[in-house]
């Protein structure tokens, strides 16, 4: 903690108390009438799919292909049970590569940064909109900015870049992800009524395409800007 710059410690700091403080508050309204049925099985897909994991071109971020059944949770679940959801498989995601010991400092702001997404993406679903398209557009933007703002931030804190510099780029690569994530929970919310809480299971081959896809285009994209640096390199 003392080696990050004062801008970098403030805003961990922050994003700590509050994400602890939404927390605690929500786990409070627990109750016996939540669906632990549908929870166990969001929570284990989610966690699953945390493991499924790419890292960012150029970048010292990564994405992982749990956050449709983040979206699912906050739309279909009790709170406490959505911020679960976030907390638990983010802190899996967070153990990736296996190889490489994990920053305790980035684990617990990672979980804290996905427990505030939620928590506000669940308020704004709870709104008195007139169509289903339009909470799942809202949705999806308020995950988008409260997951992407405070990540650019403390990266661009940490290494003394411009936050809407390093903001734009992360947006540019994961702005797909983000429509993808919100029309997979889109059609899991309307085949819910026909399925019930087994419908997200449909979905796990999907997920695993994406991150497939993922995967080689971001690889494709890291190769081709090491290409021209290599022959630059071999030229002198």
């Amino acid at each position: 903690m003392q080696k990050l710059p004062i801008k970098a410690r403030i805003l961990v700091v922050v994003v700590v108390l509050v994400s602890i403080v939404m927390f605690a508050k929500a786990m409070l309204q627990w109750n016996e009438a939540h669906e632990y049925l549908r929870f166990a099985a969001y929570l284990a897909i989610a966690t699953v799919t945390a493991r499924c994991r790419v890292t960012l071109p150029h970048m010292t971020s990564s994405m992982a292909v749990n956050l449709p059944f983040i979206l699912i949770a906050v739309l279909t679940l009790s709170l406490p049970q959505a911020l679960t959801v976030a907390a638990v498989s983010t802190f899996v995601q967070s153990f990736w590569p296996e190889g490489r010991k994990p920053n305790a400092l980035q684990v617990v702001f990672n979980v804290c940064v996905l427990v505030m997404a939620a928590q506000l993406t669940w308020s704004v679903s709870r709104l008195h909109f007139h169509s289903a398209a339009l909470v799942l557009a809202v949705c999806g933007v308020t995950i988008m900015l409260a997951n992407t703002l405070p990540v650019a931030a403390i990266i661009a804190f940490t290494e003394t870049k411009q936050v809407p510099h390093i903001w734009s780029n992360i947006v540019q690569l994961t702005f797909p992800y983000y429509v993808a994530a919100a029309g997979i929970a889109g059609l899991v919310e309307l085949a819910n009524h026909a399925m019930g809480w087994q419908m997200p299971l449909f979905i796990l081959p999907v997920s695993f395409l994406m991150y497939r896809s993922f995967r080689t285009y971001f690889q494709q994209m890291s190769e081709s800007a090491q290409a021209p640096r290599a022959m630059a390199a071999r030229a002198h």
